[in-house]
């Protein structure tokens, strides 16, 4: 073999042994590239397994809080409704009640009962107007019993109650709502509260 042909053999063993070295060496560094990217892929995926299951645990509860907030919104419509239905019939019932014996009686401890929440010695005593003469006669009864106290008939009269009446310091600026309908709004929340357990429990 002559130099010429010596001296490119050379260089040409040496040129493709450094390309064998560098296709050698980016095979291993794509495997460790491939190794790497699939290590990252499948930790990639396992947060994304994760983050869509909490994703899913957080969509199940919310469903579930929805529901049940459904379920309790319902369920107090239907105590509320049950509650009003109650009340209208006490109103009846109470309504039909004024026609008896007892009511003026009734209406008395009204008037004493006001006078309490009241306080003072002077007060305007306002009911519906077919109970105007059964509320002075209480008036007349209760001034005669407590001669330090002032009581006169109001000269409105009560369009929206069924009986009971208001009572009111006489300067106006105190007033004890004792009408039958006041009376069973005050009874509301510890009934609702009762129905409500009651409802809830079945």
């Amino acid at each position: 073999m002559s130099g010429i042909q010596y001296t490119v053999t050379k260089v040409s063993d040496e040129a493709l042994n450094e390309m064998l070295k560098g296709l050698e060496e980016g095979r291993v560094a794509a495997l460790g590239a491939g190794t790497s990217s699939m290590e990252e892929a499948i930790n990639e995926s396992h947060k994304i397994s994760d983050q869509e299951q909490r994703q899913a645990e957080a969509l199940r509860r919310q469903i579930i809080g929805s529901a049940e907030m459904s379920a309790r919104n319902q369920s107090l419509e239907v105590i509320e409704e049950n509650l009003n239905a109650a009340f209208a019939s006490a109103i009846q019932k109470l309504e039909a009640s004024t026609s008896s014996e007892d009511y003026e009686m009734l209406l008395k401890k009204m008037v004493e009962e006001g006078i309490d929440q009241v306080g003072g010695n002077d007060f305007v005593v306002t009911g519906n107007s077919k109970d105007q003469q059964a509320i002075q006669r209480v008036i007349d009864q209760i001034s005669k019993e407590n001669s330090g106290v002032q009581i006169q008939r109001g000269s409105t009269r009560l369009t929206k109650s069924v009986g009971g009446i208001t009572i009111s310091s006489a300067d106006g600026y105190v007033t004890f709502d004792n009408t039958y309908e006041a009376r069973l709004e005050r009874l509301r929340p510890a009934l609702r509260k009762q129905i409500a357990q009651l409802f809830l429990e079945d």
